[in-house]
């Protein structure tokens, strides 16, 4: 069984099944709802799931509506009207995120937000970024004074 919540606790969901979906989203309305690039969703049945606590919904575009904790704001959950049966659940809600492993990116061409397709560099999710010496972490993100 998967479960997740979000930030504050209030909201918390249970999936009594696996997953018949696991992707990465790149698309712009993704991107932007959830402040990420790219954003990771888990796909069930809507029947599976079980919600502790009401969530709050909001229309994010045409045929598409995200529900969140009224409380903190975590994005939790996408549908949509072309599937209408399932639901899509944020991977970065999940409980244990280790086993999260995307089958397929969806909307590839849109991460332009990495920077590839304005030719600004490579794609990391193609293998050919670089690791930056001596990051480990937050304190190493800072600017040097």
């Amino acid at each position: 069984m998967l479960s997740g919540r979000c930030r504050c606790g209030r909201v918390a969901w249970e999936a009594s099944v696996s997953p018949f979906r696991s992707v990465l989203c790149h698309c712009a309305d993704c991107r932007r709802s959830a402040g990420a690039s790219p954003v990771g969703y888990l796909g069930f049945p809507k029947p599976v799931v079980r919600w502790t606590a009401r969530r709050a919904f909001r229309a994010t575009s045409p045929g598409v509506t995200r529900g969140a904790c009224p409380d903190c704001g975590t994005f939790l959950s996408y549908m949509c009207t072309i599937w209408p049966g399932e639901l899509y659940l944020h991977a970065a809600t999940l409980d244990d995120p280790s086993g999260f492993v995307p089958e397929a990116h969806l909307n590839r061409a849109a991460r332009d937000v990495e920077g590839a397709a304005r030719g600004d560099g490579p794609s990391r999710r193609e293998g050919r970024g670089r690791q930056i010496s001596g990051a480990t972490g937050p304190s190493s993100w800072r600017r040097p004074a």
